[in-house]
């Protein structure tokens, strides 16, 4: 009896996070930018984007860049190419961050990014929890593209330690 009491004391002190937070390792689904009737406008990374985003210890860490082979062409010089399609298909960045779990929050301040000018700012983002997936992304309606007002929703699953 009290090998089982013990047992299940240290599988209760586990590392593992719970399922309805942020805390942990998270593997993308699919990044895309949703009007406000909830329909695709586009797909800022392809349909098909791989990335991670991971929650621990008072730090965030946000990796995501397009699948997607890139092409270039004649005309233009290619260093300018691959310089432009870096930036408009790969976002790295981490820093220290704290959760407001009641407002489904997340502010980090950017320690290293993939752009410099991107060292120094403050990235606040919103999450949300659906059946079992992490909805994450800046504030509703905070991007434009054109006339019209986007939502980026990045779909996240927990990858278990």
């Amino acid at each position: 009896m009290r090998v089982l009491i013990a047992a299940l004391i240290v599988a209760g002190c586990s590392p593992v996070p719970a399922a309805d937070t942020i805390q942990g390792r998270w593997k993308l689904l699919s990044a895309e930018d949703v009007r406000a009737d909830g329909t695709v406008a586009r797909y800022p990374w392809g349909r098909k984007p791989v990335g991670a985003i991971v929650v621990e210890g008072g730090y965030c860490y946000v990796q995501i860049m397009s699948s997607d082979v890139p092409a270039f062409t004649s005309g233009k010089p290619v260093g300018e190419q691959m310089t432009a399609a870096l930036l408009s298909t790969y976002i790295a960045y981490s820093g220290p961050c704290t959760i407001d779990e009641k407002e489904g929050s997340v502010s980090l301040k950017v320690e290293s990014a993939w752009r410099p000018d991107y060292v120094g700012t403050d990235q606040k983002r919103f999450f949300k929890f659906d059946n079992g997936k992490l909805i994450f992304g800046p504030a509703v309606g905070s991007m434009r593209s054109g006339d019209e007002r986007l939502t980026r929703r990045l779909t996240l699953e927990r990858v278990n330690p």
